[in-house]
Parts: structure tokens; sequence; C-alpha cells
């Protein structure tokens, strides 16, 4: 396990100058806006793919299940490799191809619908390319963030960016149940192809510091001036990033704990159970159910405000337990929600999900970040990553399939199940429990 000491996250001894401001820097303001926008767009199809499929093709709970399984399937295939090479490349660049990527594959979904091809393979297979890029922008994006702000900021810069992303959880359902109402689902999906080509734009003014933390020789803010490594090196660096990740008692609990949660949450179990839940079940239309998660998702801008205070007030290890906890029960309130009070319900339960959600990834990010060399940053993430996000894809199948054989109220309760289970390796990590701060910095 990686020690820590009580040095600046820097490096710099304690007279160091303090950094500017994170509002007042050039490049994290472009990353900022990029997050920002793309997160927006995102938000935009995580509310209308589930309707288009629905509505349009007449998807059942399993089919769903498929398509949100096809999106996060790329995370198992190619995570790990993916890491391995981001430690090498540029990771701005990266980062902006793979926007422009998810860009196009997006524009495929109203194209289809024009001539009257679209189905659940192709919904699928848009998913799956979509996710392939989130792949390889989401791994380097969680590694790049220390290059741009440094590690004495990135505590404060991943509260700001996930600010953003709660804002856009709360606006995005309301606004897409709005824009259903006047346009068809198809069209709404290229605003979201519109704002991925944004996010690029922004991404491409970046130009973090030369002197910055960069992992390695040309790791991050340019290209590795060395051959490419051999499929063996590749596998060595591999499964450097996962012995790392495996033998620190943090990383593996934080590991271990988001991969059960995931599999029950919204991009595993729930992404199948809940849209079939509340527009079949519960028979709300796109613009009640837009409503209820718009109400809902505002308590995810009280987790992004006062987590820091949290960490200060009831100590890191303490807030993570906290914040894992109340998904689980959101999703026990979720099951018990009937017509006559589908909305009321579905917003307290979203409520809950979102504030404990929105904290804990705050905290648990800062931490794996705070607690890693530079150099296996991107590693790191994809070895996480790997873990965490490998749950997906057998948490959105298993629950369409179990929706679709109980019902999908039964298979609720199941799932609230799991989602409390996932405490439990937090909760047996005696260094997890006993965090009262992130730590300064790590022995390179």
């Amino acid at each position: 396990m990686t020690s820590t000491r009580t040095a600046t996250a820097t490096g710099a001894g304690p007279s160091a100058a303090p950094p500017p401001a994170l509002w007042r820097q050039r490049n994290f303001a472009a990353l900022w806006s990029a997050h920002t926008v793309s997160q927006f767009g995102t938000q935009l199809s995580l509310f209308v793919l589930p309707v288009l499929a629905l509505a349009t093709v007449g998807a059942t709970p399993g089919q769903l299940g498929l398509v949100s399984a096809a999106e996060t399937l790329p995370f198992l295939l190619v995570g790990l490799p993916a890491g391995a090479l981001l430690d090498r490349w540029d990771r701005r660049r990266v980062m902006v191809a793979a926007d422009a990527g998810r860009a196009v594959a997006l524009g495929v979904v109203p194209l289809g619908h024009a001539l009257g091809v679209l189905s659940v393979p192709l919904l699928c297979a848009v998913a799956f390319v979509t996710g392939l890029f989130t792949v390889f922008f989401d791994i380097a994006d969680q590694a790049f963030l220390p290059e741009v702000v440094g590690r004495r900021q990135v505590a404060a810069a991943n509260g700001r960016l996930e600010f953003s992303r709660s804002a856009a959880e709360l606006a995005g359902p309301g606004l897409s149940g709005l824009l259903l109402q006047w346009v068809t689902a198809p069209l709404v999906l290229l605003a979201d192809a519109v704002s991925y080509l944004v996010s690029a734009l922004l991404l491409g003014v970046i130009r973090p510091p030369a002197s910055g933390a960069a992992p390695a020789a040309g790791a991050g803010t340019g290209a590795d001036p060395r051959p490419p490594a051999a499929p063996e090196r590749m596998r060595a660096r591999i499964a450097e990033g996962l012995r790392f990740v495996l033998r620190h008692r943090v990383l593996r609990s934080l590991a271990l704990a988001t991969a059960v949660a995931n599999l029950a949450g919204l991009g595993g179990a729930l992404s199948a159970l809940l849209p079939a839940f509340a527009l079949r079940d519960l028979g709300l239309s796109p613009g009640r159910l837009g409503l209820a998660l718009m109400l809902g998702n505002a308590c995810a801008l009280l987790g992004a405000l006062f987590t820091a205070r949290l960490v200060r007030v009831l100590g890191l290890g303490r807030l993570l337990l906290a914040s894992r906890l109340l998904p689980g029960l959101g999703v026990l309130l979720l099951a018990t929600a009937g017509p006559g009070r589908a909305v009321p319900t579905l917003a307290a339960a979203a409520g809950l999900m979102a504030c404990g959600i929105t904290a804990y990834n705050i905290a648990q990010v800062s931490l794996r970040q705070a607690v890693t060399p530079a150099a296996l940053q991107a590693r790191m993430n994809a070895s996480v990553r790997f873990v965490i996000w490998g749950t997906l894809p057998l948490g959105a199948a298993a629950g369409g399939l179990l929706g679709s054989a109980v019902g999908t109220r039964p298979a609720l309760w199941v799932v609230a199940g799991v989602a409390l289970l996932s405490l439990l390796p937090l909760l047996l990590t005696r260094e997890v429990r006993a965090l009262r701060d992130f730590p300064d910095d790590v022995e390179e």
C-alpha cells in the first residue's frame, strides 16, 4: 500500500505559494465548461433513450436492459488496456476525439428513425459505440484533472465538476420531458450530439503548463516519445495498475463498494426497471416522470455544495459510509410507489439517491486521486473503472430479465437489498472508517 505523508500536494515545502483560485485558471474554466455542456447533453439522452425504446420500438424491460448493458460493456472489454495506453498518450487529445466520436454515434439514431430502420439492435449498436468512446474519455478525464489543477486543488475541482453534473441531473429530466412535448425523441438526441461537439471545442483550447504534474514523460500533455509498448509490456503495465488497486486497502474497498452499488444503480438494474415501472406500471407520462426526477435531483445540489463541509464535520470515512447508505434507502422507497402518489414518492426516492451518489462520488474520486502517484493515475482509474463499471452491464441485463420474469416492483425490492449491501466493503475496512480528511500527498 502506498504510504502518505503530510507535505503539500505538489511535493513542495510548507512555504510554497498557494495556487490561484480555480475560477481564475483558464484551463480549468475550459475543462469545467466542457464538462458542464456535455453533462447537460448526456442527461437528455439518458432520459430520452428509454422513452424512445419503449414508445417507438416497443421494447420490453429485458430489451431495455440489453441497451443499457451494451453501453457499459466496453469497460469490461477495453477498460484495462485503455488505462495502460492513456498513461502514455496525450489525454486531452483523446478526450477531444472521444467527444467527436460520441457525437457521430448519437447522430445515427435520428437518421435511423428517418429511414425507418430504428430497432433494438440498432440502439444496442449505437450504445456500444458510444460506450467505447466513453471508456477512453472517462479514464482520460479523471487522470487529466490533476494535471490541470494540481493535486492540492483536486478535491475542490471535483466538487465543481460534480456540481455541474448535479445541476444537469436537476434540469435534464424536466427539460427532456418538456422537449418531448414539442419534438420527437430522435430529434432530442441531436442536442446531445451537439453538446459533445461543443465539449470537444472547449477541450481543444486547454494548454496544461509544461511544469504540471504529468505522470510520465510525454503522458497527458504530449505524445510519448518512446516506441509503442510490446504486448508483453502492455500486459505488465495493466498488471501493475491492477496490483496497485487490489493491494491498496482503501482503493480496493472503494472499488468493491462502488461495484456492488453500480450493479443495482441507475446505470445498472435501475436503468431497465425505473423507466418501465414509472411509464407502464405507474402510468406516468414522460413529462410527469421528468418532473419527479427533476424535483428529486435537486438534492444532488445539496450533496455537491456541502460535501466539503460534511468532511470537516463528520470526517471523510463517516461521510463515505453515510452517502453510500442513502441510495439503497431511495430504492426501498421507490419500490413502495403507487399510481396515486407516484410523483412525490419518485421525487423523494430520487432525492435520496441523488444526494448520496453526489456526495459519495466527490469523496471517493478525490480520495482515489489523492492516494495514487501521478504515473499510475490512468491505470488506477482504468483498473477501478474495470471493476466498478464492469458490473453495470451485468446489472442492467439482470435487472431487465428479472423485471420481465417477476415484474418490476418485486425486482425493485431485490435491487434495494443489493444496493444496501454495497455498504459492507467500507464498513469492514478499518482504514476507511478511520479517515478524517484527504491525504495531502503520496510517495511517487
